[in-house]
C-alpha cells in the first residue's frame, strides 16, 4: 500500500482559553489528495473530569457533538482551508494546528491516532473490570462452575453479544460487566443498551442454551449519584435484567454456587433413576 501525505489535528477541551490549557478528547485526520477527513471523539468525559473536575456535562456533550457534525460536513479542498477553519474556533472545543504524517488508510490511521494521543481509557477500564470479575470468581471458588466466553446472536437487532461468563439456574445467565461513569449521557446510553439486550434475550429462548437472562455486574464510579444508581436498577429490573454491584458480589457468587450444586444433584438423580 502506498503512503500519502496527510495532516492530523488534536481536538481539545479548553474551559479557559486565556490559560492555554486543554485536554485531548479527539483527533481529526485529513487527506489533501483524497479530499477526505475522518474524526474520532471520545464519548467518555473521564479525561475532562480528571483534569478540570465536574463540568456542565450537557453543555460539554453538545459542544462535542457540534464539532463532530461540523467536521463531518466539511469539504476542505486543501490543508490551508483546514487551518482557516481551526483559526476561527473560539469556544471550549479547540483544535491544534495540522501536523503532517504518512497515511495508509484514513479509517485505520485515525483510530490508531486516537488510541495513542487521546487514550484507550475505555478499553483499559473494561479489561480491568473483566479482570476483577475473574479474580472475584476465583476468590469465591466458583470460577470452575461457570461457562467461559459465551457468544449469543440476537436476531431481532442483527447483532451478537459476547460475555465473559455464564451459568445455569433455571435460565442461562449471561454475566456482563459494565462500567458506569458519572457522565449522565453515558449512564443513559449503557442502561438503555443493556435493557434492550436483556429484554430480547429474556423473551426468546436460545436453541442450545434455552431460556436466558442478562446479568449486569455494574461498576459504578464513586461520583455516580444514588438517584442515577436507582435509575439503572429500576430500568434494568423492568426489562428482566438482573443487576449486581461490584461493591457487593456475594449474592451473585452464592447464586452461582447454589445453582451448580442443584444442577449436580439433578444430574446424579437422573443417572440413578427414580427412588423405590
Amino acid at each position: 500500500m502506498m503512503h500519502h501525505r496527510g495532516y492530523y489535528s488534536l481536538i481539545q477541551f479548553c474551559p479557559d482559553l486565556s490559560r492555554f490549557e486543554g485536554v485531548n478528547i479527539g483527533v481529526v485526520l485529513y487527506s489533501p489528495s483524497e479530499k477526505r477527513l475522518r474524526v474520532v471523539i471520545s464519548r467518555s468525559n473521564q479525561r475532562i473530569r480528571k483534569f478540570f473536575g465536574n463540568q456542565d456535562w450537557k453543555f460539554v456533550n453538545r459542544a462535542k457533538a457540534a464539532i463532530e457534525n461540523q467536521l463531518k460536513s466539511q469539504q476542505f479542498q486543501s490543508v490551508g482551508e483546514m487551518e482557516e477553519y481551526i483559526s476561527k474556533r473560539a469556544n471550549v472545543i479547540q483544535m491544534t494546528s495540522p501536523r503532517p504524517m504518512h497515511v495508509d488508510d484514513l479509517e485505520t490511521d485515525v483510530k490508531d491516532l486516537h488510541r495513542r494521543l487521546v487514550g484507550g481509557d475505555l478499553v483499559e477500564r473494561r479489561l480491568r473490570i473483566d479482570a476483577y470479575l475473574t479474580q472475584s470468581l476465583k476468590d469465591a471458588g466458583v470460577v470452575d462452575m461457570v461457562r467461559k466466553s459465551v457468544k449469543v446472536q440476537i436476531s431481532e437487532i442483527k447483532r451478537s453479544i459476547r460475555v465473559p461468563y455464564g451459568y445455569q439456574n433455571g435460565r442461562f445467565n449471561l454475566i456482563s460487566p459494565v462500567q458506569f461513569d458519572a457522565d449522565p449521557e453515558v449512564i443513559f446510553s449503557k442502561t438503555g443498551r443493556s435493557a434492550i439486550e436483556g429484554q430480547l434475550l429474556y423473551e426468546k429462548p436460545h436453541p442450545a442454551l434455552g431460556e436466558m437472562r442478562l446479568v449486569v455486574v455494574a461498576n459504578f464510579d464513586e461520583q455516580v449519584e444514588n438517584s442515577a444508581r436507582e435509575f439503572v436498577k429500576k430500568t434494568l429490573t423492568n426489562h428482566k435484567v438482573s443487576l449486581y454491584s461490584f461493591e457487593d458480589l456475594g449474592p451473585l457468587m452464592d447464586d452461582i454456587r447454589h445453582s451448580a450444586a442443584a444442577h449436580l444433584s439433578q444430574n446424579i438423580e437422573s443417572h440413578l433413576g427414580p427412588k423405590g
